[in-house]
């Protein structure tokens, strides 16, 4: 019997895409104001924010947040295990009680940036039907100045754009058990290994979610800005952004959500020779969830001196239930056979079935969609001398499978607009994975995938041409990556030394449904060295040692569907740079 306990208190920072080049000319760097591998959106000018919107009451609510907080998670955990053999009758039972919550403030990407002047003229003729006919041009000034500090763009990129603060407060919790009966027993045909078991949870939790679009430069640690009409003789007759807020309470979401599962399950490992194995399992999940989503409408708050509150949400004090329930089984069957001590072959036949999550349903419309994935492998394995080579060739299909998206909409900041894609994929592939011992002191360890990952047969109900997507590659799936990796092994006195050097490879993948923007192919150097010495190992890893460009996503509030209109990305989230890291541990 063990009994587990667990606290987590943390706060992290939340990194997300920036823009890497100029949306006018996209082979112009932004390096100079934002930097590749250093530079972040997030700044010290979001220390202090007040998001403002109307309760389903019409009452002005304020939710002051800060960016520092980061993400906040504080939670506990116990559990309970339990296993004990009777006469070859392996017992198992777990049991395990999560509550805690989390606060989440981050600085999200959202439209590309644009030509300052252009930007500005798209509002000046919001801005003379609010202040009056006489407003004749638009102007920057730093944010919180009332417009005494003026910012040229021009001194700079020559660039603006907006950024999405969120706010998001949830609680959650899961109570789950797990009852499990192993036996091993030996027939006529092999012996099988057979277990079943009864799993159990309810789970649930809260979200009170506030996001708030603000007007920033386009450069590390950016300054909030304000967007200032004038009239001919120079006067402030109002302002489109106040206090740098593009849009109050741009997207709202409040919500409950309650969820149980309950599970049966039984796998049997058949080893039927010595050289032949079969082993199946299978696993039926019942869900219910009962949850709700308040509602929420475009509303004017009412401060004639700005347009930043004319779109803003607000709650309408309607609650929409939901009451969902789906059934899901999942199941595998593998087959193992060693012609000899040296090769051997391989087979596996497996189905997916994952249900929507307990958070949709504590949104205004959730997916109903169970997406489901049949993927059979078959393989070659090869073991000699310490050297190895696994070959494998996998076609796995969802179908059907969500690709559905909420939508940014820049003319009102908001981000909840659902884009329902949903209909097929398939990837189809090989991979290998070996080590070739070339001497007791050198090795080369190496992964190779090749794969053509497609989408089939989608369907929206919102105006999108899904013929558009028909064949296209999977949004951020490559169809080749890989790695190797030669290593030297040797004794220095007492010590066991290893040197390593690492080549990743990474190819050309997409960031939208429509393949119109890629993400480049790019390759990283690294390098390092462990030391093992009387129980310590010391290891020193370098990474990305000459300073590679790469891509691991684009700017997906935003370029979801057709891209970001240009052939190659111009935001996006790079990896690291050059990094090491220093690990030392023992044993006793």
């Amino acid at each position: 019997m063990k009994v587990t306990a667990n606290y987590v208190n943390d706060h992290n920072v939340f990194y997300l895409p920036i823009p890497i080049a100029d949306p006018r000319d996209p082979s112009v760097s932004l390096d100079q104001y934002i930097d590749y591998f250093d530079g972040t959106m997030n700044t010290p000018a979001l220390r202090h924010v007040t998001i403002k919107y109307l309760d389903g009451a019409g009452t002005m609510q304020t939710k002051e947040s800060d960016l520092a907080n980061g993400r906040h998670t504080k939670a506990w955990n116990i559990g309970l295990q339990y296993e004990n053999d009777f006469s070859g009758w392996l017992v198992s039972a777990k049991t395990g009680l999560t509550k805690g919550r989390v606060h989440f403030n981050a600085l999200y990407s959202t439209a590309n940036p644009s030509d300052a002047d252009a930007y500005a003229n798209g509002f000046l003729g919001k801005a003379q039907a609010a202040f009056g006919p006489d407003v004749t041009r638009l102007g920057y000034a730093i944010a919180g100045t009332n417009g005494a500090t003026l910012y040229d763009p021009y001194d700079d990129s020559g660039l603006v754009m907006p950024g999405q603060y969120r706010d998001i407060s949830t609680k959650f919790y899961s109570a789950q058990g797990d009852l499990s009966i192993t036996r091993k027993f030996e027939t006529g045909l092999g012996s099988h290994d057979v277990r079943v078991g009864f799993y159990a949870s309810a789970y649930g939790g809260t979200m009170d979610a506030a996001y708030q679009d603000y007007l920033i430069q386009v450069k590390g640690q950016p300054e909030l800005l304000d967007l200032i009409a004038y009239d001919s003789a120079g006067a402030i007759k109002g302002s489109v952004t106040d206090n740098g807020v593009l849009y109050y309470a741009s997207t709202l979401k409040k919500g409950d959500a309650d969820g149980t599962v309950v599970a049966f399950y039984g796998n049997d490992t058949w080893q039927l020779t010595r050289n032949l194995r079969v082993d199946a399992g299978v696993r039926h999940e019942s869900y219910d969830f009962k949850g709700w989503g308040e509602l929420t409408s475009q509303q004017n708050q009412g401060d004639p001196d700005t347009l930043a509150d004319d779109t803003s949400r607000g709650y309408t004090g309607t609650l929409v239930h939901h009451d969902l329930s789906y059934e899901a089984t999942n199941w595998t069957a593998g087959v193992n056979y060693d012609i000899s001590p040296y090769f051997g072959v391989y087979g596996r036949m497996s189905h997916l079935e994952s249900v929507p999550s307990v958070q949709q349903v504590s949104s205004v419309d959730p997916s109903t969609v169970v997406t489901k994935a049949n993927q059979n492998e078959i393989g070659f394995k090869f073991a000699k001398g310490g050297s190895y080579l696994y070959v494998t060739g996998f076609f796995t299909k969802f179908k059907p499978m969500d690709q559905s998206f909420t939508a940014y909409n820049p003319a009102t900041g908001r981000n909840d607009e659902r884009v329902p894609f949903v209909g097929e994929a398939t990837v189809k592939g090989v991979e290998f994975d070996g080590l070739w011992r070339v001497t007791p002191w050198f090795s080369l360890t190496g992964a190779l995938t090749i794969s053509d990952p497609k989408y089939h047969n989608f369907q929206n109900t919102d105006g999108a041409d899904p013929s558009l997507v028909e064949g296209n590659q999977i949004v951020r799936q490559p169809k080749v990556y890989g790695n190797i990796r030669p290593s030297f092994n040797f004794a220095a006195g007492e010590a066991d030394v290893e040197v390593y050097g690492r080549y990743n490879y990474m190819g050309r993948r997409y960031v939208d449904l429509y393949n119109n923007t890629a993400l480049p192919a790019y390759s990283t150097f690294g390098a390092g060295v462990t030391v093992k010495y009387e129980g310590w190992q010391v290891q020193l890893v370098g990474d990305n040692l000459t300073n590679a460009h790469g891509l691991t996503e684009g700017n997906s509030r935003t370029d979801n569907l057709a891209g970001q209109g240009s052939v190659e990305a111009i935001y996006g989230r790079p990896i690291y740079g050059r990094n090491f890291r220093l690990v030392i541990g023992t044993s006793w």
